[in-house]
């Protein structure tokens, strides 16, 4: 490469940061909250007895207490399957990953930060899909589309069953990547300033070789300032991920017994 390139890859040539083992437990282990069996796998629930026509899964809701139950463990399945994703997601944070997309001819720039970007928004999800599943167990019937954040904490029955502090907890752990997850939603594209310069290495090197001058860079040296990036993005968006997942676990420590007394009452009618 001509001149010297002032990049910090976390460590000399050859040899790259671990990852804490709180972050590669992320990947690795699949964390259950009690309340996955306890709503999922209810014992009153319609879909025990379920028939199967058509390619579908048709569950008879008798009562509304069936409908209760379907409609609980939809949200709550939701927020899981988010949950799933955006570890996903952030497991594609890998040069060894990003360096088989490349063998298709496409862009490293624009496929790194469309990772990144991806992520953002999947982390973000999770929290708007807990607000439609605290409104399902409260059954408060506010409409997706109407339920926001304020909405939801200063509603006398979230504030009654005490939910309120703990969505905000959540809400709290979710504001470092606010502000860029709408930068990206409405703006279309994330950018901070090791992405920009990573993205610059990337198209001069390419460029560099499309005019037949050959590469800007040592492929090497460009593997581990790749490397370097992907794990630093990887490792920060984990630890945000886990620290909603803390949060998140205490909600469901809260909203279980609930469940059960929403049950009750549903059933005495």
């Amino acid at each position: 490469m001509r001149g010297k390139l002032a990049w910090p890859v976390g460590g000399s040539e050859g040899t790259f940061p671990r990852l804490p083992s709180r972050i590669d437990a992320i990947f690795t282990e699949k964390y259950m909250h009690k309340i996955e069996t306890e709503i999922l796998l209810d014992k009153e629930s319609p879909l025990l007895s379920a028939e199967t026509s058509n390619g579908g899964v048709h569950p008879k809701l008798k009562s509304d207490l069936d409908l209760y139950i379907i409609s609980c463990a939809k949200a709550l399945t939701t927020i899981i399957s988010s949950t799933e994703k955006t570890k996903l997601s952030l497991s594609l944070l890998d040069v060894s990953h990003v360096e088989l997309f490349s063998e298709t001819g496409q862009s490293d720039e624009a496929y790194i930060e469309m990772l990144v970007e991806n992520c953002i928004i999947r982390v973000q999800s999770i929290y708007d899909r807990t607000l439609i599943f605290v409104n399902r167990i409260l059954d408060l019937g506010i409409s997706n589309e109407s339920i926001s954040h304020n909405i939801m904490v200063t509603n006398e029955h979230v504030k009654k069953f005490k939910l309120d502090e703990k969505l905000k907890n959540i809400n709290k752990a979710c504001n470092g990547y606010r502000l860029i997850r709408n930068t990206v939603i409405h703006h279309g594209r994330h950018s901070e300033d090791q992405l920009d310069k990573l993205n610059l290495i990337i198209s001069a090197d390419r460029l560099s070789k499309e005019v037949g001058k050959g590469s800007f860079i040592k492929p090497e040296e460009l593997r581990i300032i790749k490397k370097s990036y992907l794990e630093t993005k990887r490792e920060e968006l984990g630890i945000y991920l886990g620290n909603i997942e803390e949060k998140l676990f205490q909600l469901y420590d809260s909203i279980l017994p609930i469940y059960t007394y929403q049950k009750d009452k549903l059933r005495a009618r």
